[in-house]
Parts: C-alpha cells; sequence; structure tokens
C-alpha cells in the first residue's frame, strides 16, 4: 500500500501520523501474521515513501517492526529519482535500498515502465519498453539472485489481456540463461 499524503502539515509531522495508524492497526490484531508492505512511491503531490528513509523512518515508528514489508515500484523509484537506466545505476540504487531498508524486507516488486521521466515525481505506469525506464532496465531487476525468490507483479494499464501477455514476453525475453533470452 502507499503510505499516504502529508497533505500540507509536512513530510515528518506526515511519516509520525502514518506509523501512529500503523500502530493501532496492529494494536488491534497483536497475533496476526499479515506484513503490511509500504510500497515505494513516486512523490506526486504531497505523497510520502518517494525517498526509501522515508519508508525506513515509517517502520522505526512502528512498535511491531516484524508486521512492516516494503513493495518496490520500479515506476515509482524512477519518477523519484531513483536511478536504475545501467547495471551501475541500478546497482547503486538496490545497494542503498539494501543499506537504508534491508532487502530482507523487501516482499514484492511492481514491474512496471514510467510515462514521466527520471524524477518527474509522476505517477504514472506505461506498458514495458513504451515508456522513459525502457527494456534493458527491467533485465536488470529479472537477473538479480538476490530478488529471485521476491513475488513479481507486472502493473501495466491495459484494456485485454493480448496487452499483459506482450509485456510478459519482453521480460521473459531479459531472463538470461533462458531458451531464447538475449
Amino acid at each position: 500500500m502507499h503510505p499516504g499524503s502529508h497533505v500540507g502539515s509536512g513530510e515528518a509531522v506526515g511519516l509520525k501520523r502514518i506509523a501512529e495508524a500503523f500502530n493501532r492497526m496492529i494494536a488491534l490484531d497483536p497475533d496476526g501474521k499479515v506484513t503490511i508492505c509500504l510500497e515505494t512511491t513516486a512523490g506526486q503531490g504531497t505523497n510520502l515513501g518517494y525517498r526509501f528513509e522515508q519508508l525506513a523512518e515509517i517502520i522505526a515508528m512502528t512498535d511491531n517492526k516484524d508486521r512492516m514489508g516494503v513493495c518496490l515500484d520500479t515506476c515509482h523509484i524512477f519518477a523519484a529519482g531513483y536511478p536504475i537506466a545501467t547495471e551501475t545505476e541500478y546497482k547503486a540504487t538496490i545497494k542503498e535500498f539494501d543499506s537504508i531498508l534491508g532487502l530482507d524486507r523487501l516482499r514484492i516488486i511492481h514491474i512496471n515502465d514510467s510515462m514521466k521521466g527520471p524524477g518527474s515525481r509522476v505517477d504514472r505506469h506505461q506498458a514495458i519498453g513504451q515508456g522513459e525506464i525502457g527494456v534493458a532496465p527491467f533485465g536488470f531487476f529479472l537477473n538479480d539472485r538476490r530478488l529471485a525468490k521476491i513475488p513479481m507483479i507486472l502493473e501495466t494499464p491495459k484494456e485485454s489481456a493480448a496487452e499483459d501477455i506482450a509485456n510478459l514476453k519482453i521480460l521473459r525475453s531479459l531472463i538470461k540463461g533462458k531458451k531464447g533470452s538475449k
């Protein structure tokens, strides 16, 4: 889930309010097994969660950190300004994610291209290879052994299942060692 927005109160106040809401919610079901996955955001408007540090701060302020995970969205991190265009940039961004949040907290990845450019802070998903991210960076995610057991969900705009099939075909072609891959 997207963490939320500060709606004019300021980032620090907004982050604290979000963490307090999670604390109240988890207190209602203290023995629950559900992990809340905070999704990285593009940072559009007053949305919070566009910096890894913001998600880390929310988690740090929650009482039951074991119930907190992270969802990384490729469009969102790109639009938030995290570079992923080259393998070097990708590795640096994932290293930063790991040092701030920890890859052990990563539970799911949303795979989608971005209609807007890097650092635009605009949340507009696009089909794979039809946006500003391009095709190649998705191969970095798909071939990163550290992410091999992390579910990846295609989250692209579509009018029919044919578009999902086309996007998946592109993504599958990027997997190294797979017959027919590049």
